[in-house]
């Protein structure tokens, strides 16, 4: 299966010319009017303080680590490549980025290899590779599940498949199942030093990880199966430095015997979606490119581009020139269901035999340096689950950090870096449609999603809505109208 490495708009290759890769001049500072998870009236501020100053010549490279290009692969071993190259952003500039990749690629790669295609980890031992999941369900039309049927007690709504439909996922994702064993090989192919680590994965939600890793050096990570749920792994070398230059990506851990639930006795769904958000802050990345190291505190994060699944703006929404770019993010991002009836406070028990009345998922994933607010259009969405702890549903409480720990409806689903959310989007009639409105539709709904840290809907300072959004879609009545 071939990766989907950022294509270009018109070929699906990059040139490997790096003149547009250092849009910040390094005296630039606009930490004072873009803070991360500023109040959404900076993002006016931040867009024209932010605008690009000519590129300067970087400081001469350090020597990159020698690793053998080919290495014989071991049975039921995922063997992945810490890379580094130069990746297009949604405006065509070119910033330098790390990632741990599927193979060996050199700086100058026209399309280097920084995230890895899903990869499953089945408890018969093997590693399988796959954009779907479970492996025997069919995958959605257009990413978008097709219902079982009308129902007749409500007009215009739909009865849904239970436990058939496939989901896509992005790239960097490892799916684990439950009662299986994740052994990894990891090669560091740059100059300075780096490691692997899963937070949170390990008995006591401690982390996993592989230790230091030496320039050209290798690792070994073998664990078991951690408590099903949603994972980040990354590189906490000069925190957070290193994942915010890409090194980074999620675990998603199920029971495949009960793989359409989030956990067991957890809410069930028609299919399931991931969303990982990230942050570029293209000054590290010019730091670093040159040889430096970032003092984090020195040159405090100023991102300018903004990520879901690796794609920003009309490329995230699925409107960009290129074809492959916008299927991708229908079947990955872009979150979409027949209407039905639904009390998510069921998780989706049977309505009719074979059926649900659940609605879809979205894993949330803030493997970013920013805090993010993630607000739907049109319903809201349903919080039950943050960072593996399921939250009650009833007698909640404040924690230390003043969050309400409570399943609720929720306008906003706040995601701080390194957190997890799980919730639900019910796929239901929205509140405001009135009846007249309600039976005369026969197109498909689309609402809008987008960040309510306003700085946020912007790439290189000022290009918007070019940063974290997306859409979700309410079919019509009329089956692929």
């Amino acid at each position: 299966m071939s990766s989907d490495r950022v294509p270009a708009k018109t070929n699906g290759t990059e040139p490997a010319s790096t003149t547009d890769s250092r849009p910040d001049d390094p005296g630039v500072d606009r930490s004072s009017v873009l803070k991360l998870g500023a109040a959404a009236a900076l993002g006016t501020a931040a867009a024209m303080a932010a605008v690009a100053r000519p590129a300067t010549a970087a400081p001469p490279r350090r020597a990159r680590a020698a690793v053998p290009v080919a290495v014989t692969p071991l049975p039921g071993v995922l063997d992945l490549y810490i890379n580094e190259g130069y990746t297009r952003m949604v405006d065509d500039s070119l910033v330098y980025q790390r990632g741990f990749g599927d193979q060996p690629t050199a700086l100058r790669d026209a399309n280097p290899s920084l995230r890895i295609v899903p990869k499953i980890f089945t408890r018969a031992g093997k590693v399988v590779e796959s954009r779907t999941y479970p492996l025997n369900a069919v995958p959605p039309p257009n990413g978008t599940p097709t219902p079982a049927g009308p129902d007749p007690a409500n007009p215009g709504q739909f009865f849904i498949r239970r436990n058939h439909w496939a989901s896509y996922f992005p790239q960097r994702t490892i799916i684990v199942e439950t009662g299986s064993k994740v052994r990894l090989r990891i090669f560091n192919r740059l100059a300075g030093t780096h490691q692997f680590t899963v937070a949170q994965a390990a008995h006591g939600r401690s982390d996993i990880t592989t230790g230091p890793i030496p320039p050209g050096g290798e690792a070994r990570l073998d664990f078991d199966a951690p408590y099903a749920g949603t994972y980040i792994y990354y590189d906490p070398t000069n925190a957070p430095v290193q994942r915010a230059l890409g090194l980074f990506g999620s675990i998603v851990v199920v029971d495949p015997e009960d793989a359409w639930r989030v956990a067991p006795n957890q809410m069930g769904f028609e299919r399931q979606w991931l969303w990982v958000t990230h942050a570029i802050d293209t000054k590290w990345a010019n730091i670093e490119a040159a040889g430096g190291t970032v003092d984090p505190l020195a040159t405090p994060a100023v991102p300018r581009y903004f990520l879901l699944n690796d794609r920003s703006g009309y490329e995230a929404l699925g409107h960009s020139p290129n074809r492959d770019i916008n299927r991708l993010a229908h079947e990955e991002s872009l979150v979409s269901g027949y209407p039905r009836q639904i009390d998510v406070r069921d998780f989706g028990e049977d309505a009719t035999l074979g059926t649900i009345r659940g609605g879809q998922v979205v894993r949330m994933i803030n493997a970013g340096i920013a805090f993010h607010q993630i607000h739907f259009h049109g319903n809201h969405l349903w919080t039950v689950r943050r960072n593996n702890v399921e939250w009650p549903r009833e007698f909640g409480h404040v924690d230390e950090d003043g969050h309400v720990v409570l399943q609720q409806w929720e306008d906003v689903v706040q995601l701080e870096p390194m957190d997890r959310k799980d919730c639900i989007i019910p796929m239901k009639r929205p509140p405001d449609a009135t009846d007249q409105v309600w039976y005369a539709r026969t197109e498909d709904w689309k609402y809008p999603m987008h960040c309510h840290a306003e700085m946020s809907q912007t790439a290189a300072g000022g290009m918007y809505p070019g940063g974290l959004v997306a859409h979700w879609e309410l079919k019509s009545p009329v089956i692929g109208g």
